[in-house]
């Protein structure tokens, strides 16, 4: 129940929803480093602000003018004359505008500031400038700070065209304005000589332009940073929710659809959180990688599951189509028409088998037959018009006749029997060879009804075939319901089939479903509960019984007193079922057993079966019939080492007599197949008795072999210890449960050996005694079989073994 509830409670992580917070993980990460990067540099570019700036002016200085000294001479004066907020001096310009008169005249106080710019200053995306790094404490930092430049990673910038740009030599000839500087900054950058007024923003050499551009977006605050983690990774989890709903509403159509409106939401809301908040550039290379997992676990996993599921659903119909029952009219013609030959086969000796076809609205025929893959060869008859003989007579009535020049083989004979159903021919069946041929000379009645069962089977395909091609052609065509629908009959089918067989059984049997109602009954299961006083409803023609009409709890209830403690609860809690013997009206076993289905690690009852079986009372024994002893049943038939078991009981006979009991050399694994205990108990007790009666000096010779009969086993001078000869003892052969006295241990040992399924046998050996010979099934055991250790039987002092002695 724990593991159950465990799985309960867990049952959600499927494996779409792992994908998604996989995507989301992978967003909240941020792997793709560069690429974020790169997109929060363009996103940044791409929401540059068109409005004119009034923080920054663009000045640029030809090569010419920064030669003669005129950024050094004059940028001091202009800055306090337009009372500029400072200067920004652009690599190359800082070394013609930074030192001298520049350098004094920034240090007064109350000057305005002239800066160089550290080229480390500037964050570079695509080549193009996007903000500012932090600078490490130093003495540049104070003096940027004082220009309103600080450390932003990226900047909404100006655009290019809106950040105005005058000549440097124009404002020192006073061709424009000192006060253009008012309040603002001026970026002074190097630039082309000799341009048109238009064209001075422009002129300028990089990265002069995109600094100052940079610059009036960052005065005008357009800092930005990167957003929060956790924001694209909620993103992520509502577009992947989103996408996995609609793939399991509508499908993958949708399912896409909704991916694609995804990601033009992601796009269009950083747009919208880039222009209006601060911390809001998200990583979106990063981002989208997230949802396209989230996106290809939900579409893939999501198909391969369904696709698993399909598969194992067609699994299931090819193994159930193993036992179905299926129509006869929906076979295709090439399983169909063997099947029918088979049918026929069975039904009547033939050497060979083939039926015809008729098909409709035609007089030729079409063969087939199982075995030879089709019987058009096999027919030398051409022409195959029913209308003439051999399939008709000379009158053209079509009856069972005997032709012997149907086939290719002439000598082979044909019974040719034509199946006519309500006086239409439905087609042919032909017996062929002398097998055929006696039988129908025999019983000619045969054929006959053969043909009438056939013609049957025959028609009744032939109808449905015709039934579903005219339902078809009304519908205008095939359709899901109507495979729905077909499927549903045949089902039905299948349940009246069921039900017959129920009516039909010799024995009682009963099926209840998993609520305990009885839906099937046999009819002597139902006579035997009308014995019993149970209301037994009338059944339908399918012999199924309505819910509620018959419980399985009535059947039970309706055993003998003494079973009244037997209960529903006793079937359900014992998966062999319940057998309770019933003695009225006849003596009986009532076989109740549930049936159990199994799925995810649990079982359930899916229903219940009983069988009432008769019991045959046996017939009493007389006074004068004397039972046989029976074998223990706890000696079980097994493959043993008869060598050990023989070296076991040769040993303990001369142990008991202490008499000579010679033992030969074993010859082969000797495995065989019997009842092990019953054979070494009998062995031993017959050989202490004949050890016992021998002369001295002519005790038994017992040897064991391998031979293509079996193993056996041979031993030697059984007369001179019986002291009887070899028509005394065949008596013993014959009768072993009932030996003369004195011979009982032979009959025990030949009755075990006949137990063991194996024979014995007796023979005279010209004057040198009787031998007794006991075969026994050759056996292949799987396992091992044990010995003694030293693979050898333990030596006793009057043991003889005869022959060489083995390696020690």
């Amino acid at each position: 129940m724990a593991a159950q509830a465990e799985a309960t409670r867990f049952g959600w992580l499927t494996p779409d929803v792992l994908s998604i917070v996989a995507g989301a993980l992978i967003a909240a990460v941020a792997p793709l480093d560069r690429l974020d990067y790169v997109a929060r540099g363009l996103t940044a570019s791409a929401l540059a602000d068109a409005a004119p700036s009034a923080q920054v002016l663009l000045v640029t200085a030809s090569p010419e003018a920064l030669r003669e000294g005129l950024c050094e001479r004059s940028l001091p004066g202009l800055l306090e004359r337009g009372r500029a907020r400072g200067a920004l001096l652009i690599p190359p310009a800082d070394a013609f505008c930074g030192g001298g008169a520049a350098a004094s005249r920034a240090g007064a106080a109350g000057a305005a500031p002239i800066v160089r710019m550290p080229p480390e200053l500037l964050r570079l995306s695509a080549g193009d400038v996007v903000g500012f790094f932090p600078l490490a404490a130093g003495e540049r930092a104070p003096e940027l700070g004082a220009l309103g430049v600080s450390a932003a990673p990226w900047v909404l910038k100006k655009a290019p065209q809106s950040v105005p740009a005058v000549s440097l030599r124009d404002l020192a000839d006073g061709q424009v304005p000192a006060s253009a500087l008012e309040g603002r900054i001026a970026v002074v950058a190097a630039g082309a000589g000799g341009v048109a007024p238009q064209a001075v923003a422009t002129s300028a050499l990089p990265p002069a332009r995109g600094v100052a551009a940079v610059l009036g977006g960052l005065l005008d605050g357009g800092r930005r940073a990167s957003a929060p983690a956790w924001v694209p990774a909620l993103f992520v989890l509502l577009a992947g929710g989103l996408v996995r709903s609609a793939r399991r509403r509508y499908g993958s159509l949708v399912a896409t659809a909704a991916l694609f409106l995804c990601v033009f939401a992601l796009a269009a809301g950083q747009g919208v959180l880039a222009a209006r908040a601060e911390a809001s550039l998200i990583a979106l290379p990063s981002a989208l990688f997230g949802l396209a997992v989230a996106f290809t676990g939900v579409m893939i996993v999501r198909g391969l599951v369904v696709q698993r599921s399909v598969d194992r659903a067609a699994e299931l119909i090819q193994r159930a189509a193993l036992f179905r029952m299926q129509g006869v009219h929906t076979l295709p013609d090439e399983e169909f028409w063997p099947r029918v030959a088979r049918l026929a086969e069975q039904a009547h000796p033939a050497d060979l088998v083939l039926v015809a076809e008729l098909p409709a609205g035609s007089w030729h025929l079409r063969f087939w037959n199982d075995r030879q893959g089709g019987g058009e060869s096999l027919v030398a008859e051409l022409r195959r018009d029913v209308r003439r003989p051999p399939y008709s007579s000379e009158q053209g009535v079509p009856a069972i006749r005997l032709s012997r020049r149907f086939l290719a083989k002439q000598d082979m004979p044909a019974v040719v029997v034509p199946l006519i159903a309500f006086g239409e021919i439905e087609g042919y069946v032909f017996f062929c060879g002398p097998v055929a041929e006696s039988t129908f000379s025999r019983e000619p009645e045969r054929a006959e009804h053969v043909g009438r069962e056939l013609a049957l089977l025959l028609r009744r395909k032939r109808l449905a075939r015709t039934a579903q091609a005219g339902a078809g052609e009304a519908r205008g065509g095939g359709s899901p319901e109507d495979d729905l629908v077909e499927g549903a009959r045949v089902a039905l089918d299948d349940l009246q089939l069921f039900g017959s067989m129920l009516r039909s059984a010799p024995v009682g049997l009963l099926y209840a479903d998993a609520f305990g109602d009885v839906r099937f009954v046999a009819p002597e299961f139902a006579k035997w509960l009308r014995a019993r006083d149970v209301t037994v409803p009338a059944e339908s023609a399918s012999a199924a019984l309505p819910p509620g009409s018959l419980t399985l709890g009535d059947v039970l209830g309706a055993t003998s007193a003494s079973d009244a403690a037997v209960s529903l609860s006793s079937v359900m809690a014992s998966d062999d079922g319940i057998e309770l013997s019933v003695s009225a009206p006849e003596p009986a076993v009532l076989s109740v057993r549930p049936l159990r289905r199994e799925s995810d690690g649990s079982s359930w009852i899916a229903g219940y079966v009983a069988a009432l079986i008769p019991v045959q009372q046996a017939a009493p024994v007389s006074d004068n019939v004397r039972p046989l002893a029976v074998r223990d049943a706890a000696d079980p038939l097994c493959a043993f080492q008869l060598g050990d078991v023989v070296a076991d009981a040769v040993a303990s006979a001369a142990r008991a007599t202490g008499r000579a009991v010679r033992l030969e050399p074993i010859r082969g694994a000797t495995h065989a197949l019997g009842h092990r205990g019953e054979l070494g108990q009998v062995l031993e007790a017959f050989l202490t008795d004949v050890a016992g009666r021998g002369l001295p000096g002519h005790g038994p010779v017992v040897s064991v072999r391998e031979a293509p009969q079996g193993v056996q086993l041979s031993i030697l001078d059984v007369g001179f210890g019986l002291g009887l000869p070899e028509s005394a003892l065949q008596r013993v052969l014959t009768a072993p449960g009932s030996a003369p006295a004195g011979l009982e241990p032979l009959g025990r040992l030949i009755v075990a050996v006949e137990d063991s399924h194996g024979h014995a046998e007796l023979k005279t050996n010209d004057g040198w005694g009787i031998t007794l010979t006991v075969t026994l099934l050759r056996a292949h055991p799987r396992a091992f079989v044990s010995a003694n250790e030293g693979g050898k039987p333990a030596a006793q002092q009057n043991v003889i073994a005869i022959g060489r002695a083995g390696p020690k």
